[in-house]
């Protein structure tokens, strides 16, 4: 067995220190977001989305979430309802990166 495992180049199930990972799945631009990159995705996110400012969410007088783009959300334009809208798709949202972009509207932008 061990030297089918060092002709493979995989560890032994049987040592001590497989299958621990010290470093977290980091997002890289281009990569897909899944469960296990999510957190790395919202936190690079956030970070630009804090580098923008709140004006870039705020056009026209009115609060817009600039990753809902066929339909302009929330309609009414008030803050309150931009963070309503982005709690709401950040646990609800059918596709994990909706899921994740929302979270980190809303984790950069948090309340007033």
């Amino acid at each position: 067995m061990k030297r089918k495992l060092a002709k493979t180049g995989f560890k032994s199930p049987y040592d001590s220190d497989y299958g621990d990972v010290d470093d977290p799945y980091e997002y890289n631009s281009g990569d897909d977001v899944e469960d296990i990159n999510k957190e790395s995705f919202i936190e690079k996110e956030a970070h630009k989305i804090r580098e923008k400012g709140k004006a870039a969410y705020f056009k026209r007088e009115m609060f817009r979430c600039s990753y809902c783009t066929t339909k302009p959300k929330p309609k009414d334009g008030i803050y309150e309802h931009l963070m309503s809208h982005a709690r709401g798709l950040s646990t609800s949202a059918a596709h994990i990166k909706t899921r994740a972009e929302h979270a980190a509207l809303l984790k950069a932008l948090g309340p007033i």
